[in-house]
C-alpha cells in the first residue's frame, strides 16, 4: 500500500504566529532601561543590567553591584479569518502573561579588570490557540523558552577606553502543537475519521560569544558599541502523535493509533550589534540614544527533521523568510533626588516579517491522495 504522507506533511507547517516585531527576541534584560525606552544601553557604564547589550559596561563598577528585576508581558492578539475554506472556530486572544526575570552582577578585582554574570530570558514566544480553530493544522500551541548564563570580563583601559567580551550560553525549551487533518484523508474513502494530534517537546544548548567597547571623549559624553555573535540550537524532541484512526493506522502499518517519534528542530539565533551614546546636558539630566541591528535575514526557516515520520514526512521546512530589522532609542533621565531618578523613553522596533497579502488557508484535497492494498 502506498503511504499518506504526502498529504499530511501539507499540514504539518508549526508556526510561531505572535512573532512580528522584535523577531524571537526578548528585550527585558533591565528595568532601567525599559524607563527610558532601551536608550543608552550600549553606552551604560557602571550598569550591571547593561551587560546583556555590551559587556564593557562593568567597567565602570568600583565596588561590588548586583542587580535583579522581574519583567511582565502580556497582550492581546486576535486570530481574523479572511476567507479561508477550512472550517473552525474563532480563537480568542492567543496570548496570555508571562513573567521574565533577570539577574546581573559585576565584582571588581583590581587593575580596571571586573568579573561580570549576566543572566536573562533572551528570546521566546507563547501562543494558545482554540483546539478548534481555523488554524488548527498549523498550530494549536507553541512555546519557545531561550534562558541565557553569560560571563564576561570587562577591563578598563584609561579614562577614555574600556572594553569587554563574553561567553555566551543559551538553554532552549521548545514545545510545539497541532492537529493533523486526518479528518479528510479517511473521508475521501467514505470512512469514519478524526484529527490526529502531534506534539513535540524538547531542548538544547546553544554558545556563542559577546564583546563591546566604551569610549569616553570627555567626562559628560559616552559612546559605546556592543556585539552578540550568532548561536545555532539544535533541539532534540520527543514527538508523539495520537488519535490516529484506526484505519488509518492499519494503512499506515502501525500497531495503534498512536505512536513516538524522535524530531530535530533548528532553531538559529540571529548575531546583533548595539550601538549607543550618553550625553550628560546637566548634572542631573542625560540624554540617551541607542541604534540596533539585528540579522534575522539569516532565519530562512525552523526545519524539523523526523526519524520515523510515518504521518508527518521526514522533513518539514517551516519557511520564516524573515528580514534584518533595526531598532531606534531616545529617552532621557533626570535625578529628581539622590534616591528618585526619573526616565522617560521611546523605541521604534523594525518588523522582521514582511506583510504582504497571502490567499486565504485552502482545505487541503483529499482527492489527491492514492491508496494501493
Amino acid at each position: 500500500m502506498k503511504k499518506l504522507s504526502a498529504i499530511l506533511l501539507m499540514s504539518l507547517i508549526v508556526t510561531t504566529a505572535s512573532l512580528q516585531g522584535a523577531g524571537l527576541s526578548i528585550l527585558e534584560q533591565s528595568v532601567s532601561g525599559l524607563g527610558r525606552g532601551l536608550s543608552g544601553m550600549a553606552a551604560s557604564s557602571g550598569d550591571p543590567s547593561a551587560l546583556y547589550f555590551n559587556p564593557a559596561a562593568g567597567a565602570g563598577c568600583e565596588t561590588f553591584m548586583l542587580t535583579t528585576g522581574m519583567h511582565v508581558l502580556t497582550g492581546d492578539v486576535q486570530f481574523h479569518d479572511g476567507g479561508s475554506t477550512l472550517s473552525g472556530k474563532k480563537s480568542g486572544d492567543i496570548v496570555g502573561t508571562s513573567f521574565i526575570p533577570n539577574l546581573d552582577a559585576v565584582l571588581p578585582i583590581g587593575d580596571g579588570l571586573t568579573l561580570n554574570m549576566a543572566m536573562s530570558a533572551t528570546s521566546g514566544t507563547a501562543t494558545k490557540y482554540d483546539a478548534r480553530w481555523t488554524g488548527r493544522y498549523f498550530s494549536t500551541e507553541t512555546s519557545i523558552s531561550v534562558l541565557e548564563i553569560a560571563p564576561s570580563v570587562s577591563y578598563r583601559i584609561n579614562d577614555e577606553w574600556a572594553v569587554g567580551i563574553g561567553f555566551l550560553a543559551q538553554y532552549c525549551d521548545v514545545l510545539m502543537k497541532q492537529n493533523l487533518n486526518t479528518t479528510d484523508v479517511m473521508a475521501a474513502y467514505g470512512l469514519p475519521g478524526r484529527d490526529s494530534r502531534l506534539k513535540m517537546e524538547g531542548d538544547g544548548w546553544a554558545f556563542g560569544f559577546t564583546a563591546g567597547i566604551l569610549y569616553k571623549p570627555t567626562k559628560t559624553t559616552t559612546f559605546g558599541l556592543g556585539y552578540r555573535s550568532s548561536m545555532q540550537h539544535n533541539v532534540k524532541a520527543n514527538a508523539r502523535v495520537t488519535d490516529i484512526p484506526p484505519a488509518l493506522a492499519s494503512m499506515q502499518g502501525l500497531s495503534g493509533t498512536s505512536y513516538h517519534d524522535h524530531a530535530r528542530i533548528a532553531m538559529d539565533q540571529p548575531q546583533s550589534i548595539t550601538f549607543g551614546i550618553r550625553q550628560e546636558v546637566t548634572d542631573k539630566l542625560t540624554l540617551m540614544a541607542d541604534i540596533a541591528w539585528t540579522d534575522w535575514s539569516t532565519l530562512k526557516d525552523m526545519p524539523v527533521k523526523f526519524h520515523k515520520g510515518s504521518l508527518t514526512g521526514k522533513y518539514v521546512a517551516n519557511k520564516m523568510e524573515w528580514h534584518d530589522s533595526w531598532r531606534f532609542s531616545i529617552g532621557a533621565e533626570y535625578a529628581l533626588t539622590e534616591k528618585w531618578t526619573l526616565r522617560c523613553g521611546f523605541t521604534f522596533d523594525e518588523r522582521t516579517v514582511t506583510v504582504h497579502s497571502e490567499p486565504p488557508l485552502k482545505a487541503v484535497a483529499p482527492s489527491a491522495v492514492t491508496v494501493k492494498k
